[in-house]
């Protein structure tokens, strides 16, 4: 029996090494001229194209990525959410797990996929370069798996992002100067572009083309670099299916909400029969539930088009699926993830028939106000109706916006800002060119204009929290325990006193910080956190980061004493012994502004047991943890004064930093880093260096 087994575990393991494929890319950072809101900028971008390259590949693949920086600045990449188990070299934060690219210089990231699928994405991971230096990174499932549900027969990357008319690095630097917080940007954009209600824009708006019948699946990404988004779809239903490559338990909503760094995949369908030539906006915009706090108001918008039957996305993983199964579907097996130097080519089968199967779907309250959008032509319903369920409603602060009328009646100064509406296509090249895989633009301004769709106001929280509480893992999960370390952390702004005879820019002459535990991170200059600790180079850190906050006080209170706002700079790290398994509170504080924090951790996921407002009191929010089917995410949005709490395992050696994902507080020192020691025996020890490691 035991040669049995290990006969057919060796045959397991073989059949995976030999269907693992190994994909090479060439990845050149360079200053690319790219033309947005009437005006072209030199904007740094991957390979010319902003946004970057879409990487394909396959749970189980290895992915080889040179990286050659032929910018003005230092630069790293960043692979977020893909866990780099005993590779944290190619994890790419700067100073973090490796020093900066510099100019001229090239570093080869290394690394595989194990256990993860779905919708991730990559960026730059130093200074503001992330701005431009982005793309998708979608892990399709094994060959001879499939998907949790029934098989879509177009997927979507939707990659949402901001535009400023200035250089970032310019914005990043005059904050920095004076001490001020980063202006806001000028725009939102979906997939690069800023939309139909920005003049200029027109012309580049994403145009995603479906047919009557199908279901398509978007695979949205908040690329944004200070804001949480609202997105809705006008005329469809959506079935939230995936967050952060992990499959959920389906439900449909009217919109979904993504912090910055988060994903979300949604499956959408038209309840009736649209003609050819219906189009429909996808609209989305900011998330501000801090009062007071200047924020971006525009709304930006793709368009879903609908054409003739046409040949298969070069997104699609086509397979035969039995139209009468519900779940049943085959492996998406059809999908040919070519190697190449820029981006990977997926080649598929013609498109299958209609799903006619329905999702099972969590039965949630939609709000009522979700209602009619006058349209022109085409005909379309003019109501959508509510899906009916035992649930409570949200808040009906879901007011519909107007339809829009032409373009030369919207410019980017005199806009109304509940209707400014933008989009874009995916990989765009940035001398324009319309060809593309991910939407094509178009002369649509002649055509009727598209439905839009009603968004949540920008600082609804009930709409915020109804959407957050339907992430649910598919079924009973085995959490990770027994706890061995219970940690609290606050998270939050701050500021610092301006020096003498120097005029600062923050409130009432202060300077913009941000802290956990009253920490503000310093990230070291002449060795890498991972470098000095493997190592053992001394003076680079302490290992001596509170586990708990230094002083106790009303986190989420008004008029909390000038004492507390000022926090300490240092460079400290928290210990963990292999396989401990780790309970965080992340506390939000309302020293300065109570914003919501999109907390993200590097080489790990983590289950989130609950959130809530308010001060966590252990007595009575214990009882609150989902521990049968808490959702697994890579970040994880920090209630506006309210808390979080998250469980994992630290089981991946290395040192991975734990930030929060809007950039303008991670770059005055909201974050932190674990290092996680060595286990025993190979699999448990971090791989040596590579020899290209870039030195500081």
């Amino acid at each position: 029996m035991n040669l049995l087994l290990s006969t057919l575990l060796g045959l397991s393991i073989l059949f995976t090494c030999i269907h693992a494929e190994v994909h090479y890319h060439e990845f050149v950072i360079e200053a690319t001229p790219v033309k947005r809101l009437c005006k072209t900028h030199m904007r740094i971008t991957v390979n010319g194209m902003y946004p970057g390259p879409t990487l394909e590949a396959r749970n189980g693949d290895t992915m080889i990525i040179k990286a050659i920086n032929h910018s003005p600045y230092n630069a790293t990449l960043h692979w977020h959410g893909i866990r780099q188990t005993r590779t944290a070299w190619a994890d790419g934060p700067e100073f973090v797990t490796q020093c900066p690219i510099r100019p001229g210089q090239s570093y080869t990231y290394r690394f595989t996929i194990e256990g993860q699928e779905g919708t991730l994405w990559w960026h730059a991971h130093s200074s503001w370069l992330r701005a431009t230096v982005h793309g998708a990174l979608i892990i399709y499932p094994k060959l001879g798996t499939s998907y949790p549900f029934p098989k879509p027969q177009r997927e979507l990357p939707v990659l949402l992002g901001e535009w400023w008319k200035r250089d970032p690095i310019s914005v990043l630097r005059q904050a920095q100067r004076t001490g001020a917080p980063p202006n806001i940007s000028d725009a939102f954009t979906i997939n690069g572009q800023p939309g139909d209600f920005f003049k200029c824009s027109s012309q580049e708006t994403t145009v995603f083309p479906v047919s009557h019948g199908e279901t398509a699946m978007l695979r949205v990404i908040n690329a944004a670099m200070n804001n949480e988004l609202f997105l809705s779809v006008a005329g469809h239903t959506m079935t939230v299916v995936a967050a952060d490559a992990a499959y959920t338990k389906p439900f449909t909503t009217p919109f979904i909400l993504l912090g910055p760094g988060q994903t979300t995949d949604v499956l959408i369908s038209a309840p009736v029969h649209y003609p050819v030539g219906s189009r429909f906006y996808i609209a989305a915009h900011a998330y501000s539930a801090a009062p007071g706090i200047p924020f971006d108001n525009t709304t930006t918008t793709a368009i879903i088009e609908y054409s003739h039957p046409t040949a298969a996305s070069p997104f699609d993983t086509n397979a035969n699926v039995d139209a009468s199964s519900i779940g049943a579907v085959a492996p998406a097996a059809d999908v040919n993830i070519e190697a190449s130097t820029t981006a990977t080519t997926a080649t598929t089968s013609p498109p299958i028939p209609s799903i006619s199967a329905t999702i099972a779907t969590t039965n949630r309250q939609i709000p009522s106000t979700i209602a009619t959008t006058s349209v022109a032509n085409p005909p379309v319903p003019l109501t959508i109706a509510p899906t009916a369920t035992t649930n409570p409603s949200i808040p009906a602060s879901t007011a519909p916006a107007s339809s829009p009328s032409t373009e030369n009646n919207y410019d980017n100064n005199n806009v109304n800002p509940a209707s400014n509406i933008q989009s874009n296509k995916c990989a765009v090249p940035s001398n324009g060119n319309n060809n593309n895989n991910n939407g094509n633009g178009g002369n649509h301004n002649v055509l009727p204009p598209p439905l839009l769709p009603p968004l949540p106001a920008f600082n609804d929280t009930g709409a915020a929290a109804f959407f957050s509480a339907g992430i649910k893992s598919p079924g009973p999960v085995e959490l990770p325990g027994p706890v061995t370390e219970r940690l609290f952390f606050t998270v939050g702004l701050g500021l610092y006193f301006c020096p003498p005879s120097i005029r600062c820019g923050g409130p009432n002459n202060t300077i913009f910080a941000a802290s956990m535990n009253n920490v503000s991170f310093v990230l070291p200059q002449t060795f890498s956190l991972l470098q000095a600790h493997h190592f053992k180079i001394p003076g680079v850190f302490t290992a001596d980061f509170p586990p708990y906050p230094p002083i106790q006080f009303d986190y989420t209170g008004n008029n909390i004493s000038r004492s507390l706002q000022s926090p300490v700079k240092a460079t400290k790290l928290y210990q963990l012994k292999f396989g401990s398994v780790v309970e965080i509170v992340l506390q939000g504080t309302n020293i300065f502004a109570g914003e919501e924090h999109p907390m993200h951790l590097h080489g790990h996921e983590f289950y989130v047991l609950a959130t809530g407002t308010g001060n966590f009191d252990p007595r009575w929010d214990v009882s609150k943890f989902n521990l049968v089917d808490p959702p697994l995410r890579n970040t994880i949005g920090v209630p506006a004064r309210g808390w979080a709490v998250i469980r994992f395992e630290a089981n991946n050696p290395g040192v991975w930093l734990m930030h929060c994902h809007i950039d303008a507080h991670l770059g005055v020192g909201l974050a932190m880093a674990f290092i996680t020691e060595n286990g025993f025996g190979e699999l448990e020890t971090i791989e040596p260096p590579p020899a290209d490691l870039p030195v500081c």
